[in-house]
């Protein structure tokens, strides 16, 4: 049975207030960053493996979940200064940074930007440089992830329906996924619901990553890193968020970078507890001296 947050409240960072959730009360402190359309509880599952032995925060990013949702100010260093700021505010002691998705391009920007605040950074199938040169040639995939944001549906009944449609969801939906959808909306007056991401903060986002340039940040990450790959494609060939080739770029230019493929995850379900095999890696990868 997944854990409990042993906290789900709220902390004022710089000008803006977060909702954050924590597990484990004890040990290491880690710190999670989610995607561009997400929300904290995506990280559940690592939660539930992680928090025997650690303290487990999430947090939700500017304009998502329950954070504060300004109308303009979306980009990589903004996020990166946010987590910077949350840091602060919980009084963490050199956290690990888990980050998946866009929070793994927060976290290489945060690792190469404030080396200091970090003692370990771990990339859930992202971080490197974008499959795609502009936003209007990004992935199916991305673009229906986007699209559900600020469209009101019927009843959340029928907005998990039409999630489960999607081939890279629906056949390995679990009690995580359940989790993380139930903290994807809000319930409006009449019962129908709609996603809490503010779509301007994602669009803002995007706008950022069409100039993400990496390479030169790679060089600049001091501390161990742990990069995860989903080697699963979504709708179409080769659709994977990270290229084998941009895997082995990483590999060669961060300097102490474990790399570990899961062929059978696709980019949502390396989070979901799908494979158990990815917590392990993770905790061990913690764990290490």
């Amino acid at each position: 049975m997944p854990a409990s947050p042993v906290r789900d409240e709220y902390v004022i960072a710089g000008d803006l207030t977060f909702h954050y959730v924590q597990w484990g009360e004890h040990g290491q402190p880690i710190i999670c960053v989610h995607g561009i359309t997400a929300n904290a509880f995506y990280f559940q599952a690592l939660a539930d493996s992680l928090s025997r032995h650690c303290r487990v925060i999430a947090y939700d990013l500017r304009g998502r979940g329950d954070s504060d949702k300004p109308e303009e100010g979306y980009s990589v260093p903004v996020h990166a200064a946010d987590l910077a700021e949350v840091i602060d505010a919980l009084e963490l002691d050199r956290p690990v940074v888990i980050g998946h998705s866009l929070g793994a391009i927060i976290g290489v920007y945060f690792a190469a930007s404030y080396p200091q605040k970090l003692s370990k950074l771990v990339l859930l199938d992202g971080g490197g440089y974008l499959p795609w040169q502009t936003t209007a040639e990004q992935f199916a995939w991305l673009t229906a992830s986007i699209g559900r944001l600020g469209t009101p549906v019927v009843s959340f009944q029928a907005y998990v329906e039409r999630l489960k449609v999607a081939p890279f969801l629906g056949p390995y939906w679990n009690e995580y996924t359940d989790i993380y959808f139930t903290h994807d909306v809000f319930y409006q007056h009449d019962g129908s619901v709609i996603s809490k991401g503010y779509v301007g903060a994602a669009r803002e986002d995007l706008a950022y990553l069409d100039q993400w340039r990496p390479g030169e940040l790679f060089g600049r990450i001091q501390v161990p890193t742990l990069l995860v790959r989903a080697g699963q494609e979504l709708l179409a060939p080769n659709d994977q968020l990270l290229p084998e080739a941009e895997v082995q770029r990483m590999q060669r230019t961060i300097k102490d970078c474990e790399y570990v493929n899961f062929p059978a995850l696709n980019h949502y379900t390396i989070g979901f507890g799908v494979d158990p095999e990815v917590s392990r890696v993770v905790e061990n990868f913690v764990k290490e001296a």
